[in-house]
């Protein structure tokens, strides 16, 4: 499988999937589970906000097959990874 860099609001992480999208998926499927690492200091409102949600995702979902912050990668709406999430829900694992 390909590997993918995805990045969103203050996560980043690097993904095996077999495609962006799925990327985008397991990225908020291990959000949910609390495993997404934090690489900056969120001010301490944004902290409580994603408490409340329990994840550390932005509007948008960057997914990258060449690094962080590459121009080529795409680029998904949280909240319609969130519905396909609910429809695949727990098929990876």
């Amino acid at each position: 499988m390909p590997k993918y860099y995805v990045e969103s609001g203050w996560v980043r992480m690097i993904l095996d999937a077999r495609n962006a999208e799925q990327a985008a998926v397991k990225s908020l499927q291990r959000c949910r589970e609390r495993q997404a690492e934090i690489y900056a200091e969120p001010p301490s409102e944004i902290i409580r906000d994603a408490e409340a949600v329990q994840w550390q995702l932005a509007d948008q979902i960057r997914v990258n097959e060449t690094g962080f912050s590459g121009k080529d990668g795409e680029t998904f709406d949280t909240v319609e990874i969130v519905a396909m999430w609910q429809g695949y829900a727990f098929t990876w694992h």
